[in-house]
C-alpha cells in the first residue's frame, strides 16, 4: 500500500509539471530551430512558399541583452542620433534594436553578423513602434481584391494580406546638422524575411523618392526562409549624400512592379556617417574570370561596405575590414555586366565571392525582361563623340533594339541620359539632356511618335558604380529607358 501511494505521488507531480510547461509554452512559443541566410550561389527553391509559422504578437517589453562593450545603451529606444560617438562620427537610427519585439536570445548582439532564430509572423505595428518598423509590408504592385486582400493567398503573409496594413511604409530618420568634411556614408538595415530569389520580386530602395541602385542589387539577392533577421551594411555612394542634407531622410523598401507577393519587416535602419573602425568585420578573397572563356580578369574592381580592391593577374584580390553580417560584394571590369553576390558572414569569418562577368549584351529580349523586373534599363552600346551629344555611328545596334522594345508597348517612354562624375555638375546636366534629346530625335525620325517619349537628364546624380574607378566612371555613362509613371 505504501508503494502505492509513493507511485500516486509521483504521478501527481510529473502532471503538475506537465501542465505548467503546457502553459508556459502557450504563453510564448518555442521558435523553430535557428535558419541561415542562403548565399547568392544557392539554387532558389522551385515553389516557394512564406512559412506556415502561426501568428503571434510581439511582446511589448521584447527582452533585450546589454549592449556589447563599447556601443552606446539606449537599444529600447525608437529613435538615436549620436554625435561622436564609438561607431560613427554622426550615427542616426530609426527602430529600436529589439528582433521586431520578439527580444533576442541571450548574448546575442545583431551587429556580429549572425542570424535571428526563426520566429513567427508580425502582422501589425508593435504598439509605440517607429513608422516602417516592427509590421509585415507587402509591396505595392501585389494585385489585391476589392476587399483589400491579396489575391493570391498562398502568398505573403498568411493572415497579414489586408491592406493598407501592410502598405509599404517609409522609415524617417532624422540627420540634422552634418559633420563639416563627409568621407564615406554608410546605411545598416536589420532585414527580415525577404525573398525575391526564390519568389522573383524585385524590390526598389528609394531615399525621398530616389532609386539607389547599388542598394537594390543587394537586397534583390536576399533569400530569408524562416522567417529569420540579419544586418545589412551598404555603402552610399558620394552622388547621394546631398540627399542627407534635406534633414529627413525617407527610406523605403517597395516591389511595385512584379506583383509578387513577397512578405518583408524591417526592426530598425541607421545611417552612419564618417563610421569609426567596425567592431565585428570580416574578409573576402574575391576572383573574377570571363564567364565564357573562364581566363583571369584582371585590374577588375571589387568592392563591399567601404572596401575596394583591384585584382592582380590571376584575377585575385582580397577585401578586409568589412563590416560583418549580410556582405554585398561587386565586381566589375571595363566591357562586362557588374555582378553582385551577397554572402553571409558572422564576424570573424573569411568568405569568398567568385564572380564570372559577362560581356555586355542589349537584345531586345533583354531589354524587355528588365523593363518587367525593374521598370527600367540600362543601354550602354549608344556612345557620343566627346563632349557632345552627337551620336557615333556604331550606336545603331543598340538604338535598333530600343526602338523595337518602345514600338513593342503602347506605353509613355523616358529617355534619360547620365554621365560619370568628370567634369561640374551644371555641364554634366546639360550634357546628359542633349545626349537624351539626340536619343528621341532619333527614335521620332523612325516612326515612334513624339508624344509617347520624354527626354531626361540627370548627370552624375545617379550613379550605378563607384566613379572612383574606371570600371565605375564606364557603367555610370549610360542611357535608361523606362515606363513614364
Amino acid at each position: 500500500m505504501q508503494h502505492l501511494r509513493s507511485v500516486a505521488v509521483l504521478l501527481f507531480v510529473a502532471i503538475l509539471a506537465a501542465c505548467a510547461k503546457s502553459q508556459q509554452t502557450a504563453a510564448q512559443p518555442t521558435p523553430p530551430p535557428t535558419a541561415t541566410i542562403a548565399a547568392a550561389s544557392a539554387s532558389p527553391s522551385p515553389s516557394p512558399v512564406e512559412s506556415t509559422s502561426p501568428l503571434e504578437t510581439p511582446s511589448p517589453t521584447p527582452t533585450i541583452p546589454t549592449p556589447p562593450p563599447g556601443l552606446p545603451a539606449g537599444w529600447s529606444n525608437q529613435t538615436e542620433r549620436t554625435v561622436n560617438g564609438r561607431e560613427a562620427e554622426l550615427l542616426v537610427r530609426t527602430g529600436s534594436i529589439d528582433n521586431l519585439g520578439f527580444g533576442w536570445p541571450p548574448h546575442f548582439t545583431p551587429f556580429s553578423g549572425k542570424s535571428t532564430p526563426s520566429h513567427q509572423w508580425v502582422c501589425t505595428s508593435r504598439p509605440g513602434a517607429a513608422p516602417g518598423t516592427d509590421r509585415s509590408e507587402l509591396g505595392s504592385g501585389v494585385p489585391v481584391n476589392a476587399n483589400g486582400t491579396a489575391k493570391n493567398p498562398l502568398e505573403g503573409y498568411a493572415g497579414c494580406s489586408k491592406r493598407p496594413d501592410n502598405v509599404p511604409q517609409a522609415i524617417p530618420l532624422e540627420m540634422g546638422a552634418l559633420p563639416a568634411k563627409i568621407r564615406g556614408v554608410f546605411l545598416q538595415v536589420f532585414v527580415d524575411d525577404f525573398q525575391p530569389v526564390p519568389f522573383h520580386s524585385h524590390f526598389q530602395v528609394t531615399l525621398n523618392g530616389t532609386r539607389v541602385p547599388t542598394f537594390e542589387d543587394a537586397v534583390n539577392q536576399l533569400d530569408q526562409t524562416g522567417p529569420i533577421g540579419k544586418l545589412l551594411t551598404l555603402q552610399l555612394l558620394p552622388e547621394y549624400w546631398p540627399i542627407l542634407k534635406s534633414g529627413t531622410v525617407n527610406l523605403l523598401f517597395d516591389d511595385p512592379t512584379t506583383g509578387k507577393a513577397d512578405g518583408y519587416a524591417i526592426d530598425f535602419a541607421r545611417i552612419l556617417v564618417n563610421p569609426k573602425p567596425w567592431r565585428y568585420s570580416v574578409t573576402i578573397s574575391c576572383s573574377v574570370v570571363d564567364a565564357g572563356d573562364q581566363k583571369p580578369i584582371a585590374r577588375a574592381d571589387a568592392a563591399a561596405a567601404g572596401a575596394r580592391a583591384r585584382t592582380d593577374s590571376t584575377g585575385h584580390c582580397a577585401l578586409r575590414n568589412v563590416p560583418a553580417g549580410l556582405v554585398s560584394v561587386s565586381a566589375s571590369a571595363v566591357g562586362y555586366d557588374s555582378a553582385t553576390q551577397l554572402l553571409d558572414l558572422p564576424a570573424g569569418q573569411v568568405g569568398t565571392a567568385n564572380f564570372q562577368l559577362k560581356r555586355h549584351k542589349e537584345t531586345v529580349a533583354d531589354l524587355k525582361r528588365q523593363i518587367q523586373e525593374n521598370g527600367t534599363v540600362a543601354i550602354y552600346g549608344i556612345h557620343f563623340d566627346t563632349a557632345s551629344a552627337k551620336i557615333r555611328p556604331d550606336s545603331l545596334t543598340a538604338l535598333d533594339q530600343i526602338l523595337e522594345l518602345v514600338k513593342s508597348s503602347p506605353a509613355n517612354w523616358v529617355i534619360a541620359g547620365h554621365t560619370d562624375n568628370q567634369g561640374g555638375a551644371a555641364y554634366n546636366m546639360d550634357l546628359s539632356l542633349a545626349r537624351a534629346n539626340s536619343v528621341v530625335a532619333w527614335l521620332v525620325k523612325k516612326g515612334v511618335s513624339s508624344n509617347s517619349l520624354t527626354a531626361k537628364g540627370y548627370g552624375f546624380t545617379r550613379p550605378v558604380a563607384d566613379n572612383a574607378t574606371d570600371a565605375g566612371r564606364a557603367l555610370n555613362r549610360r542611357v535608361e529607358v523606362s515606363v513614364q509613371k
